[in-house]
């Protein structure tokens, strides 16, 4: 393993990250800012390889390195423009009670990442599609390599996103000979940014609690080293309606640009992602007509929400399947020919509830996590029936992605119940996470811990008076 290509990568993510960041005026606590910087920086510098292949340059260290270097020059613009000396945060350490649940969360990390990096890639649909080309792109220093003479017409991988090709032709390059270690870069980012969040909203212990609960669902948590396009897909999704929230929250037309451009990368990572946006515009609308927006601001917004992931759906069909995969594709051959009969969105809605949720297989999968989810809403619909706005938005987001799926189930046949649907659920699971974050149940139990837990002390000083 090559460490200093790990860390010159690691500190490339996190500027480009912070560069992007910077370039939409995003602000946030230190820590979830550095998290949000590197998760950030993983996209963005998974277009180098095309980049170089664009220019007819041997795909090869070298010129993957420059390439890496000039993209990660080019988001690091805004960071030397209005450059400060940087100041270390304060350390806060975790609570005593806290410790318990993470160690057990550090324990499964290191599991992930010790698989992700000593294990090869081993899913089907990798080895039959971005591994391969990346592989063979490794190999033979062009991505348009002999692997396409091969009979290739049992599989359609190949014609998925540049996204996890890109990242393993440098990581394989740079780092390691299997690459994947930048699965580990989002996973582990990630699940420290939900705990910060999580933490601001409730006590510490049940916010531990939540955290070990959403780290323990098996098929989720097997995706941390299983390197598919699913958790990254998950994550920007999730994190595109997080800033969408805050913009309806304070009205920043930055976090509204930022928010539209984390769908853009979702939907770079899973094409079929654009359909569950487009279910976003209701929502959009609703909002904008309270509001009272003038129609020509409704426009532009919508315009903003629209073109940017339109852009990056354009980016996969148009530029990297036409110019690098030498295969002809013919989009329409995976569109269901049978439009009329939309029947097949309810049945594939049903299927959903008894064969992947509420059935003894989606405790296999999920855990107890989308019944504990169920238990706390049902709870605050009978007992308070008040929800604040990030709890409104993150149920409407899981309706989006549950209503979603049947539409995509609908629309493209490919999109199976048993993989393509089953995965597409990991995009509800946060938003879970963020509903129970703002439960009004969990805040007030939260507020009970946090009132017996600071009064004690008080009342034992008084007894002693």
């Amino acid at each position: 393993m090559n460490f200093a290509g790990l860390i010159y990568i690691l500190v490339a993510h996190y500027l480009a990250g912070k560069g992007l960041l910077k370039l939409f005026g995003v602000q946030l606590k230190p820590v979830p800012f550095f998290c949000l910087c590197m998760i950030a920086g993983v996209p963005l510098l998974s277009f180098a390889p095309c980049f170089v292949q664009l220019l007819h340059l041997p795909v090869d260290t070298i010129p993957v390195f420059i390439a890496v270097t000039v993209i990660t020059a080019a988001f690091s613009i805004p960071l030397w423009r209005n450059f400060k000396r940087p100041q270390l945060p304060k350390i806060v350490f975790p609570a005593l009670y806290e410790w318990p649940y993470l160690i057990v969360c550090l324990w499964f990390t290191i599991f992930s990442v010790w698989r992700c990096f000593y294990y090869p890639p081993y899913s089907r649909d990798m080895l039959a599609g971005p591994e391969l080309l990346a592989e063979f792109a490794v190999r033979e220093k062009t991505m348009i390599s002999s692997v396409f003479t091969v009979d290739l017409s049992t599989s359609n991988n190949y014609f998925k996103s540049p996204f996890i090709t890109g990242l393993q032709i440098i990581y394989k390059l740079l780092v390691c000979p299997f690459g994947q270690l930048w699965l580990s870069v989002l996973f582990v980012c990630f699940i420290v940014w939900l705990y910060n969040m999580l933490r601001n909203r409730l006590h510490p212990i049940l916010a531990s609690l939540l955290l070990l609960i959403f780290f323990a669902m098996p098929e989720l948590f097997a995706y941390t080293f299983l390197m598919l396009y699913d958790y990254s897909n998950m994550i920007f999704f999730f994190l595109g309606f997080y800033f969408l929230i805050r913009y309806l929250e304070n009205k920043k037309l930055n976090e509204f640009a930022f928010s539209a451009f984390l769908f853009g990368l979702a939907t770079y990572i899973r094409t079929e992602t654009l359909i569950l946006i487009t279910l976003i515009l209701p929502l959009l609308l609703f909002y904008f007509y309270r509001w009272k927006l003038p129609v020509k601001s409704m426009a532009y917004n919508f315009g903003i929400f629209l073109l940017v992931p339109i852009a990056f759906y354009i980016i996969n069909i148009q530029v990297f399947i036409r110019f690098f995969i030498p295969i002809p594709f013919d989009l329409s051959q995976n569109i269901n020919p049978d439009l009329g009969n939309i029947s097949a969105i309810f049945r594939r809605l049903q299927d959903i509830n008894t064969q992947l949720i509420f059935t003894y297989k989606g405790i296999a999968l999920y855990g107890y996590f989308v019944f504990l989810f169920c238990a706390v809403f049902i709870t605050d619909l009978i007992w308070l029936r008040r929800f604040n706005l990030e709890s409104r938005i993150a149920l409407y987001a899981i309706m989006v992605v549950y209503f979603g799926l049947g539409i995509i189930g609908y629309l493209l046949p490919l999109a199976d119940l048993q993989n393509t649907t089953k995965r597409g659920l990991f995009k509800a699971l946060p938003l879970m996470l963020l509903y129970m974050a703002n439960s009004g149940v969990l805040l007030r139990f939260s507020a009970f811990i946090k009132d017996w837990e600071y009064a004690k002390p008080v009342q034992k000083v008084q007894k002693r008076k």
